[in-house]
């Protein structure tokens, strides 16, 4: 399983403003590789996009991490047809620093990729 750590590194500024913006929210952060932007999401509509396996241990992750104050980043890479998650408690989230490599990935999925699902247009989008 490949490490997206220093892929999240190079979102990471981008990451801090959009969660410092909109972390009453709670929000869900997707990465896209291909566009190079990071999208910040409704986290149950983003969720509710998920296969069936991984909809519930997502939201359970996702419930868990931001009642402790933490936030979940999804990458997702067209060219290996992944789509990963990585925890961030809040001890980890600090506008200033670079993620370390000691982030959780939690979950790996092969995704189609093609038309984009409707829900999934209503995220924010920010240039990395």
């Amino acid at each position: 399983m490949k490490d997206y750590t220093s892929d999240i590194a190079d979102f990471w500024s981008t990451i801090m403003k959009a969660w410092q913006e909109h972390r009453v929210n709670h929000p869900l952060f997707e990465c896209s590789l291909l566009e190079r932007k990071v999208y910040a999401y409704p986290a149950k509509e983003y969720i509710n996009t998920l296969s069936e396996k991984t909809r519930l241990k997502t939201l359970q992750q996702y419930e868990q991490v931001t009642a402790q104050g933490g936030l979940v980043v999804f990458i997702k890479d067209p060219e290996r047809r992944v789509l990963q998650s990585y925890i961030f408690n809040a001890n980890d989230i600090k506008p200033q620093m670079k993620p370390k490599k000691t982030a959780k990935h939690n979950s790996k999925k092969k995704v189609e990729f093609g038309l984009k699902n409707s829900e999934n247009q209503k995220g924010r989008r920010t240039s990395a």
